[in-house]
Parts: structure tokens; sequence; C-alpha cells
């Protein structure tokens, strides 16, 4: 019994050229390359979700109920508690649940291969393009941005529901996968570390997951810049509006990488074989208990009883479910906030975000392990510390609801509703169909329009570096009239002093003073118009996340060893447990939805398809602004308020164990450490997803 408790294999087969593999540092590599996996998934699914709703037809609505599958998988794991409680072959139980993971994967790709592609690169723009058309104007037969032909003959939305079911269930899936990864996991982890070497341990395991995404991130990239049949040339690039990637390319990929790590992880034993640690405890104390008394011992009314009247847990548990609500749902949005508010594009407001988050939180993580380890801080100064924390979050929220850029002046009529409607007199003749967005800007370098041909321009004057210039643009001449508006003094220079080499800016102010009001602007350039000063409070921006996240990941290792302490050692894996379940049910399945429905009250432009409303194109920027952070820092307030008597009742918790001195074992310790020995809480952060 000794010896299979403490040597790795499966049943019978326990042999000697595993036994090497039965170590903290061998088990925290594969905990850790599994955690980088595991959080790519994610990062990828983020990363391809545009394609995806491409490929099945579905609004961003329906994706984040798509989603939310992860969530309700989580929250189902609420009938697998008991278990918990009886598991003691922690390992073997995340290996079923990364096997669990990989099938969901494998899973999601399946569509491609099932369901096929619905007007896949109907449109063939060869023929116009001999015959000298310049598609997307003024009057053009061929718009590369049109939605129509995504319709059924019946002018209803076409929408692949047999593939989306695949990909539900495999999103549940993984969502099953990650309740027993995570429970399991870290309380392993946990038990057969020494006190002293866990807040290390526990950062290194957090860095670890940071690398994921970006790989994820990468992963995607490349995926989703081969054609979605690979080896098969359509006759144009990814530019093209027509471009479908490789969306579904990546999840065997990361299913396969699962198995092939989590095969040694399930031959590790119950326990490590190293002495003085909580497993070891525990595994002399029920040795000394009969049978009935080990059948009391896991029983799981008892232990939910145990938990719920234990205010230090309950009160960190509170804290956390507010934290997570208010970051879960500013994190899913925060990329669009970027390219809303600082006018930044899709693309490279995610890259920012992530880049920016993830170096700083690794240097967070890391240094606040090392430092606690060093220095071994007392519970009440951790608690502290995440109270300091969540004011500083709530400082910057506030600060960050006056600094933005301007909403976009897009041209349209603006109904008594508040939404804006691009088709106007000036573009009524030019058949503009209903299309993804082209933004153009008018050279005056104040007014930007939906699309050239919503811009009413008839030609295209140049297209140099992706840059294309538009003329003979009836709305761009209607609403430089209206609004008294001439070149800007960027077109002034390119345009009226071509021919001189270098112009003095003084010049340039003269030659914009004579010209102003002389003729209307008549010409536009591709993307939105620039606002002054945006680049520069962009930078602000940026530059206030990245340190925010290196101060804020270093409350992560802290908040969790206060965590680690406030419940009985045979509770582990159901504190862990009850985390993840309500976690999911009370602030990362609503959180997003909730989120979502009051950012999109700062809608001013809706796209629309096959006759219904689906994504908010612009939104006004002040108003986003303010209740995005405002709604934030009040949720967070509640969070620091549960801090504040976190901080109250963790006086009496012991961190590093009372025999972290003379590193002796007495039954008056061991009694402390069964009572302060586990894990009550994640992070403040939404980290199942990480």
């Amino acid at each position: 019994m000794v010896e299979k408790e403490t040597t790795c294999g499966l049943f019978n087969w326990r042999p000697g050229f595993l036994q090497p593999l039965a170590s903290k540092k061998v088990y925290l590599f594969l905990y850790g390359v599994l955690g980088i996996v595991k959080s790519m998934q994610y990062s990828y699914l983020s990363a391809s979700l545009q394609t995806i709703e491409r490929k099945f037809g579905i609004k961003s609505k329906e994706t984040a109920l798509l989603m939310s599958g992860n969530e309700l998988a989580q929250i189902l794991f609420l009938f697998a508690l008991p278990l918990t409680v009886k598991a003691t072959r922690r390992p073997l139980w995340c290996g079923i649940g990364l096997s669990i993971s990989a099938l969901g994967l494998y899973l999601m790709a399946l569509p491609h291969f099932i369901t096929g592609y619905h007007n896949l690169a109907a449109v063939d723009t060869t023929s116009g393009k001999e015959n000298g058309t310049v598609t997307d104007l003024c009057g053009s037969n061929i718009f590369l941005n049109s939605l129509e032909g995504n319709c059924n003959e019946d002018g209803s939305r076409h929408v692949d529901w047999a593939g989306l079911i695949f990909v539900f269930i495999g999103i549940g899936l993984t969502g099953i996968g990650n309740s027993l990864f995570y429970t399991f996991g870290v309380v392993y982890l946990d038990d057969n570390s020494g006190k002293g070497n866990s807040p290390l341990s526990l950062s290194l395991t957090f860095t670890f997951r940071l690398v994921g995404p970006t790989l994820g991130y990468l992963l995607g990239a490349k995926c989703l810049n081969t054609y979605v049949y690979p080896g098969l040339e359509p006759g144009f690039d990814e530019k093209d509006p027509r471009w479908i990637g490789a969306w579904w390319a990546g999840f065997p990929i990361i299913a396969t990488l699962l198995l092939v790590f989590a095969a040694p992880l399930c031959l590790f034993p119950q326990r490590l074989p190293k002495t003085n640690t909580d497993a070891s405890r525990q595994s002399a104390e029920t040795k000394n208990l009969t049978e009935e008394e080990n059948a009391k011992r896991a029983s799981f009314r008892a232990a939910m009883f145990r938990l719920l009247k234990n205010k230090l847990f309950m009160w960190n548990f509170f804290s956390s479910i507010f934290f997570v609500f208010a970051f879960m749902g500013f994190g899913t949005f925060i990329p669009k906030y970027i390219e809303s508010q600082f006018r930044q594009t899709g693309s490279r407001s995610s890259i920012y975000t992530g880049t920016v988050g993830t170096g700083a939180k690794a240097v967070g993580l890391i240094v606040s392990g090392y430092l606690i380890g060093r220095f071994k801080f007392s519970a009440r100064v951790l608690s502290g510390w995440n109270v300091f924390l969540g004011c500083t979050y709530i400082g910057a929220l506030l600060f960050f609801s006056a600094v933005g850029c301007p909403t976009h002046n897009i041209y349209g009529d603006m109904g008594e509703s508040g939404v804006l409607d691009v088709s106007t007199n000036c573009n009524t003749d030019c058949g503009c169909p209903i299309s993804r967005p082209q933004p153009i800007c008018s050279k005056d370098g104040s007014v930007s329009f939906y699309s050239p041909c919503h811009a009413g321009c008839k030609t295209v004057i140049s297209n140099v570096n992706r840059t294309k210039v538009y003329g003979d643009c009836s709305c761009v001449k209607e609403a430089s009239i209206l609004q008294n508006t001439s070149l800007s003094k960027e077109w002034v220079e390119k345009d009226l002093l071509k021919d001189e080499k270098f112009p003095t800016s003084k010049l340039i102010e003269q030659t914009y003073r004579e010209n102003y009001g002389k003729a209307p602007v008549v010409e536009a350039v591709s993307g939105w118009c620039k606002s002054d000063g945006c680049d520069t409070k962009f930078m602000y921006f940026m530059i206030a996340m990245g340190i925010l996240s290196i101060i804020g990941s270093t409350g992560r290792v802290g908040n969790l060893l206060v965590a680690l302490r406030c419940v009985e050692l045979r509770d582990k894996s159901l504190s862990m447990a009850f985390q993840v379940v309500f976690m999911s049910l009370l602030a990362m399945l609503p959180s997003p939805i909730i989120y979502g429905a009051i950012i999109d009250k700062s809608c001013i432009l809706w796209q629309t398809e096959c006759g219904e409303t689906t994504n908010c194109l612009l939104y006004d920027s002040q108003h986003l602004r303010k209740v995005m952070m405002l709604t934030t820092a009040a949720i967070a307030s509640l969070g620091v308020l549960c801090d504040v008597v976190v901080c109250y009742y963790a006086k009496d918790v012991d961190i590093f164990g009372r025999d972290s001195e003379t590193n002796k074992e007495s039954d008056e310790v061991t009694s402390g450490l069964e009572r302060y020995g586990s894990v009550a809480s994640l992070t403040k952060e939404p980290c199942l997803k990480q």
C-alpha cells in the first residue's frame, strides 16, 4: 500500500524506470507545460472568432452564447463535487480532464470536414478588373465587402446550426476538463510542497500560464494566414474580404499536445515520496484511523458545512466574485474599447492588450513569489496589500474615465433614437449594398465616411502602400460645404506644396490659411480620420496598463497563499471545486453578457445583415468611456470592502506553518496545519481561462 502510494505507474504496473518522475520538479514542469497548452486554446479561439462568425453566420451576441459553453460545463461540475472529497489519485483525474478537453478540441474542428461552407468565394472580380471596372465605388457592380451574398434565397440569414452544435459541445467538454485540471492540479502541488517553497512554485505555475495566450495568438495568426483549404490557391490573398483562414487547424494541434503531456501526468503517484509535506502528514493521519472514521472524514455534507461556516473562506470568496465579475467583463471588451476609444485597428488593439499585459504580469509574479518566500510576510500584510491594490485599480479607473478621444465624426443622418443612418441623399443613387465598413476620411481630416460608396466616390486617384485616394466624392463635397472645411495641413503639404522639397511649417500654415474656405473638398483617403493628441493618450493608457499589470500581479500569489491556509487539509479539493462552480455561475458566465448589454447602450451605428441588426460598428466614445470605467470601479469597490474583512480575519492565519523555523513535527503543529492548509480561491482574476 505504501509503495503504491508513492510510486509512479498504474494499478500493479510500477516499473523502476518511471520512479525518477516522482518528484516535485518533474510535476511542476509537466503541470506548467500543460498550463501553457491549456491556455493556448482560449487565445487561439479568441483570435479565430471573427472567422468563426463568418463561417457559421452568427452575430457577436450569439458568439458570446457559444463561448458560454465553457462556463455552463463548469457550473454542471456542481454534480461532481462529492468526487472531490473522495478522490485520492489527483494527477490521474487531471489527466482524465485533459483527455476530455482534447476530445472537445477535436470536435470543434469537425464542422470544417462535415458541414462545409456557404457561398465560399462566390464573388469573382477577375472579369471586372479585365474590363477596367473598379470595385466598391458609387455605381459599381462589384462590392467586395457586401454582405448580401451571405443570405439565403428568401433573404434570411444563413446559419450553420449543425456545425455550431459540434463547437458548443466541444467548448463544453473543454470546460469539464478545466474543472478537473485546476481543481486537482494546484491542490496536488500544494500538498507535496514545503511551505517555504510554495510562493515561488505558485508564481512559476501562474507565469507558465501567461505564455500560453501569446503562443495561442501566434498559432492563430499562422492558421488564419493559411487558406481554409490548405494547399488550394483561391486566386486572392488574405487582404481580400472573401478570404477565410484555416480557423479549424489549430484545434487538433492543441488537442494532440494535451494528450502527449497528459499521459505522463496520469502516472504520478497518490503523493510524492517527500516527507514533511501536507500530503505525508495527511497520509500518516488516515492510516491511524479506522475505516469508519475515514468514511466520516470523506463526508461531502460535513465538508460543505465546514466551508460555508468558514468566515475567512467566504469573505475571500465574495471578494473574488466581485473582482472577477468586474475584470472579466472589462477584460472581455478591452480590445474593443481600445479600438473604439483610441482609434486603433482590431488586430493592433488585441496585440497591444496581450503583449503589454503578459510581459508585465510575468515580472510581477516572479518577483512577488521570490520576495514573499524570502521575507515570509504575514497573512495580514498580504491581505492588506490586496486592499491597497484594489484601491489603486479604482483610482486608475476613475482617472481614465476622463481620458480618451472624441467620437468618430461619421457623415450621416442622426435619428431621434440616437442611431446614425449612413444612407443619405448624396449617395441614394449609388446603389450601395449592405456591407462591412470600409472607412475613408475626407482630406479635410475631420469627417469620416462608412465606405467609398457611401461617400459617393466615383474614381480611385492613387493606390500606394495600401493607401487609396478617392476622387469625385459627392458626399465629401456636401459635408465640406455644410461644415465649411478645407484641405487639412497634411494634405496642403502633400497636394498644394508637393513641388516644394522641404516646405517649412510657416509656408504650410500660410498656404492653409490662403486656401481655407475657397473650395470644398472632394477627395478622401482610406482609413478613419485621426484625432489630435489621440496617439499620445493611447500611449499613456498603455503605459498605465503595463504598470498596473506589474503591480496587480504581485497580489496573486499572496492572495492564494492566504487562501491556502484557511480551510482544513481534507477540504482542499472541495474548496477549489466550489470556487470553479460558483465563480462560473456568479461571475464568469453573467459578467460578459451584462457588460455587453451595458456597452451596447453607447452604440450609435449598427451593422445590419439579411434584415437583422447584428454588431455595433461605432460607439459614443465619451459615454462608452464613462460607463465602462465607472461600472468596473463600482463593482471592484465591493471587492475591496470584502478584502478589508479578509484582512481582519487573516490575523490568525500562519502562512508558512508553525514549524517553519525548527522544521520539526509535533502533534500540535500537525493539528494546526490541518486547520490552515488549503485553497480557498484561485486568484482575484478570471484565471480559469488563462
